[in-house]
């Protein structure tokens, strides 16, 4: 019973240095790949800041494009937008006028 028990314990030990062998190479593996991982997210933003000019010129041209389209469907919107703005007005004056009579 008592083979049992250091045995036990001997796979634990052994189990625990397999455990703090396997964790130093992850850091080790850690530390020598980090640099290339930074490197390349480096180049991944410079990449994005190459791209911004060319993505704006893209979405002007689609302004362009698809602009008279979005106005044409806006167009039905219009009264109910003119209304809204009217009562913004309306409600912004009130508080205005409510402030300075206290």
């Amino acid at each position: 019973m008592f083979e049992l028990l250091v045995a036990g314990a001997i796979a634990v030990a052994g189990v625990a240095v397999l455990g703090l062998l396997w964790a130093v190479v992850a850091l080790v593996c850690w530390v020598l790949v980090l640099p290339f991982k930074l490197l390349g997210l480096v180049f991944r933003g410079a990449a994005v800041l190459l791209a911004v000019p060319f993505l704006l010129i893209a979405g002007f041209i689609g302004l362009l494009v698809f602009g008279a389209g979005v106005l044409a469907f806006m167009m039905p919107a219009l009264p109910l937008v003119l209304l809204i703005l009217g009562v913004v007005w309306l409600v912004r004056r009130r508080s205005r006028s409510t402030a300075h009579a206290l």
